[in-house]
């Protein structure tokens, strides 16, 4: 059975102060920080020589070991801060005035930093989990000697204590903790990682700590940069769905074409669909392939496709205006092209393959048509494809089925159709699902005024809060017109 090197640390105190290099707040405690802990922590404990023969062949096993698995207890921001007063590196100025013959107190050089450390819940523990592929010259008894001889991880005052063990598969699975998996695509956070050559970086910087001030005044201490940085995600998070962006345009591409997202959206979604279907036919997609990718039916194109998680296929969302400025939603005038995960590659055929092509309507009234424009970098588009807690619809949510009015039942849909989204269960019981008729935004008509594609008409349709336990990514459209345009969601600020 295979056999992991687990280290685990619990904080005495349920409280996280660490930062990433963006300072924003860190959780979990990146493998980084941990290497760099324990290293503090072995040097106190094998001094000089005993440091090279007892602690350096575990840490440069530890550089060579793949990110490790993390299982960690559930952190929030804390609600309330605090203030510190600090001193503000201006101790040159101090020691001018000594060397005046002046008084002088560095208490009087200070500033105000705000702190807004992370709350640890159900346990206050974080497991680092290592795969043991090859351990040829390893003393792991060293290792949990300096895995125990832990203090602190973060700042001074996250006290913790800390263990280590070699557990199997069953062992694993009955500790408790999110799990957090190293990703190469979609990740919710970022982390820093040992990489071969760290322990010697910190050596080096730890000898430019100690000779930072000689005769020649002041030397800056090196910065760490052996390591690496590497995306991780909770094992039930959504996984992030690639998306080509298109501004809608006017034809001679000086200003944007607005579509009403209230009678407009499905047409829109509906032309989309019908440039992706003429331009994959003339570079030689094979007809079933358009009729199942593309369009969303059978092989034979007879029939809408149907099933409980979301069929492989191209999603098209018309993406109306948030002007934050004014408080609104207004037009639409940009639109994205998504599908799963696994799919990456049509979706970047549609980037490349869609640019500078044009929307023409089918059969209406009035003229339609936009020049597609790619999109990189755009404040709308980023409120419906970052990350965040609380997410409301721009259109409304259609339902499977029929809820006849019954909050049970209707929760009870809603639920259903995160799941068919591609959410998974347990991510879905913690969400908290608000609904109703009336927009929750200002600009956002009443679900029952919003034209639905025609199969869809006489299905009920609610606008709709949801709450996760932790922030997701956009984009997120949910429920049975998701592929068209309805059920879209943007961040609730």
């Amino acid at each position: 059975m295979p056999q992991h090197l687990v280290i685990s640390v619990r904080f005495l105190q349920p409280w996280f102060h660490g930062r990433t290099e963006t300072s924003e707040p860190e959780w979990p405690p990146s493998p980084l920080r941990l290497f760099q802990a324990m290293v503090a922590s072995s040097s106190r404990r094998w001094i000089g020589p005993d440091f090279v023969t007892k602690a350096e062949p575990f840490f440069h096993w530890l550089e060579r070991q793949p990110a490790p698995r993390l299982l960690a207890s559930r952190a929030v921001p804390a609600t309330e801060g605090y203030r510190l007063f600090v001193p503000n590196n201006q101790a040159d100025l101090v020691a001018a005035q000594w060397a005046a013959g002046k008084d002088a107190s560095i208490a009087e050089y200070r500033t105000e930093k705000d702190v807004r450390p992370s709350q640890v819940k159900d346990g206050a523990e974080v497991h680092f989990v290592y795969a043991i592929t090859e351990s040829e010259g390893v003393d792991f008894s060293a290792l949990v000697e300096a895995a125990r001889a832990l203090t602190h991880l973060g700042w001074g005052i996250d006290q913790v204590a800390g263990n280590a063990a070699i557990l199997d598969d069953a062992g694993i699975a009955n500790m408790a903790g999110e799990s957090w998996l190293p990703v190469d695509g979609h990740a919710s956070v970022r982390a820093r990682i040992p990489t071969l050559g760290t322990l010697d970086d910190l050596k080096r910087r730890h000898a430019g700590f100690l000779a930072r001030i000689g005769p020649e005044g002041f030397k800056p201490v090196p910065m760490l940069t052996a390591f690496t940085v590497i995306g991780y995600r909770r094992a039930n998070d959504p996984v992030g769905r690639p998306f080509a962006a298109f501004a809608l345009r006017t034809m001679d591409g000086q200003s944007f074409k607005a579509f009403d997202p209230i009678r407009r959206t499905r047409d829109v979604a509906g032309m989309m669909r019908h440039a992706v279907a003429d331009m994959a036919k003339r570079q030689g997609w094979a007809e079933a392939r358009i009729n199942t990718f593309v369009h969303g039916k059978s092989v034979d194109g007879a029939k809408l496709a149907s099933g409980v998680p979301s069929p492989d296929r191209f999603s098209y969302l018309p993406i109306p205006t948030v002007n934050h400025r004014f408080g609104r939603v207004e037009a639409i005038r940009r639109i994205l092209v998504t599908a799963p995960l696994e799919n990456h590659t049509e979706v970047h055929w549609a980037r490349q393959a869609l640019a500078g092509t044009s929307l023409q309507a089918e059969a209406t009234a009035t003229p339609m048509t936009a020049l597609l424009v790619p999109l990189e970098n755009d404040g709308v588009l980023r409120c419906f494809i970052d990350c965040a807690t609380t997410w409301v619809t721009v259109t409304p949510v259609i339902l499977s089925g029929y809820d006849d009015r019954s909050p049970t039942k209707a929760e009870r849909l809603l639920r259903l159709a995160l799941v068919q989204t591609g959410f998974n269960q347990t991510l879905v019981d913690q969400v908290q699902i608000e609904w109703r008729g009336v927009g929750f935004l200002p600009g956002v008509d009443l679900a029952s005024r919003y034209l639905p594609p025609e199969n869809l008409n006489h299905r009920p349709r609610y606008h709709v809060r949801l709450r996760f336990p932790h922030p997701v990514a956009g984009p997120l459209a949910v429920g049975s017109g998701r592929f068209r345009g309805f059920g879209l969601f943007v961040q609730d600020r």
